[in-house]
């Protein structure tokens, strides 16, 4: 087998294991590897969750010696289905074996966010300023009861979103319906596919589902190289919804499963490569008074807003409840306040058109960014701060009332 070459910043896929690499010094490093290796054992035992847990040593036995001598209830994770024998017969797809499934591999291991958010040319957290005002400390944010009271508030409302995304109708505060067109973009479409099969996960095989997110990783890594700036956006979309998934389905694990991994290195590089398509801007500035912008470039705009915002608010909540700091918008008061729901929500090029003729007549001067908004919420009630924080909740919809909540937690 021979090293293949690539170009900059392409997903390349190990002909031996199917495992995607993000570089080309690491592919050729991982496929010497992969020869070396292809006969041994793919799996080490894994620990019993207790063991684990306690970072102890585990004897393997069907009730380890550890288990059995503190009395505790003994339980091994079941290892990951090799298909979605359900989402194969949707889609008319063929099955395939354990060694497809996705595993995250990058130039050096990883067991934890806080390694991530070290590596060089790495999504947002190593690309943007990191100004004196970043986040707190995952420390700070525990010690903080208020933060950790906002946090739980928060993930509850995220409860809804994977349900929001069954029908086109119900789309949520960062998946725009696309109205002025047939359809959402096809990473939306696979998306809602999936929250399909997520509302009914119960009556899958054990893991299989996580198998099928898997098998979306991949292929939205595979499309990474060839995509438009609205397919970035939809995956980067589809993508936070798969990691909310997540969030809910473990609510009450402390585990970090590789999973998580693999979700958020395909987050952090469709972000990275949206910042550079869109002339490195992170978070564009609303031209609502602009009379050249035309519907279809503000719903763009908006949803690079809305979903750095969502992804904000989630990278708060995972800080909180795994202990680890994820990679996340370390200059968030910069953060583009979003436009008022009637704008997000309106279903014909008329309703837009009156939605942002009344904001642009209505438009608050000192609340743009979320550094002003972190202001106005210290301020005195009848300042001018605190007048225009009225009106600010009088037009916001949940994505506005959910950042609100979130100048606790900076």
């Amino acid at each position: 087998m021979s090293v293949k070459t690539a170009s900059p910043g392409a997903i390349q896929f190990c002909d031996l294991c199917n495992k995607p690499i993000a570089s080309d010094s690491a592919y050729k490093r991982h496929v010497s590897y992969c020869r070396r290796t292809r006969d041994r054992p793919k799996k080490r035992p894994r620990s019993c969750k207790e063991c684990h847990s306690a970072k102890a040593k585990c004897s393997f036995e069907p009730e380890c010696s550890r288990c059995r001598s503190k009395g505790i209830h003994c339980v091994y994770e079941k290892p990951v289905s090799a298909l979605a024998n359900r989402k194969n017969s949707q889609h008319g797809g063929t099955s395939s074996s354990s060694e497809d499934s996705f595993r995250f591999v990058m130039e050096v291991p990883c067991s934890s966010f806080a390694r991530l958010a070290g590596m060089p040319n790495f999504g947002s957290s190593t690309s943007l300023e990191v100004p004196a005002s970043s986040p707190r400390s995952i420390i700070a944010l525990r010690a903080d009861p208020v933060a950790q009271q906002s946090a739980k508030f928060i993930l509850e409302s995220f409860r809804g979103l994977p349900f929001t995304m069954i029908s086109r109708e119900t789309f949520s505060w960062f998946n725009h319906g696309y109205w002025f067109q047939s359809g959402p973009p096809q990473n939306i479409m696979r998306c809602s596919d999936v929250a399909n099969l997520y509302a009914d996960r119960k009556s899958l095989a054990p893991d299989s589902f996580w198998t099928v997110i898997n098998q979306e990783n991949k292929q939205l890594l595979r499309d990474l190289p060839n995509c438009s700036m609205m397919e970035l956006q939809s995956g980067m979309q589809a993508q936070i919804i798969y990691m909310i998934m997540f969030a809910l389905d473990n609510i009450s694990s402390n585990d970090i499963p590789e999973i998580t991994l693999q979700m958020l290195m395909t987050f952090e590089l469709y972000g990275k490569k949206s910042f550079e398509t869109d002339n490195n801007v992170w978070f564009p500035v609303d031209r609502l008074d602009d009379p050249k912008l035309t519907w279809e470039d503000w719903v763009c705009a908006e949803t690079q807003r809305r979903c750095t915002i969502t992804w904000f608010l989630l990278s708060r909540v995972i800080d909180l409840k795994f202990g680890v700091m994820c990679p996340s918008i370390s200059n968030c008061r910069r953060l583009q306040l979003p436009s008022p729901g009637s704008l997000w929500n309106a279903r014909t090029r008329n309703e837009w058109e009156a939605a942002r003729r009344i904001h642009c007549r209505d438009q608050l001067k000192l609340i743009r960014k979320f550094g002003d908004l972190i202001e106005a919420r210290s301020c005195p009630p009848n300042s001018d701060h605190g007048q225009e924080l009225n009106r600010w909740h009088a037009n916001c919809d949940k994505l506005g009332l959910l950042l609100t909540l979130a100048t606790t937690m900076v």
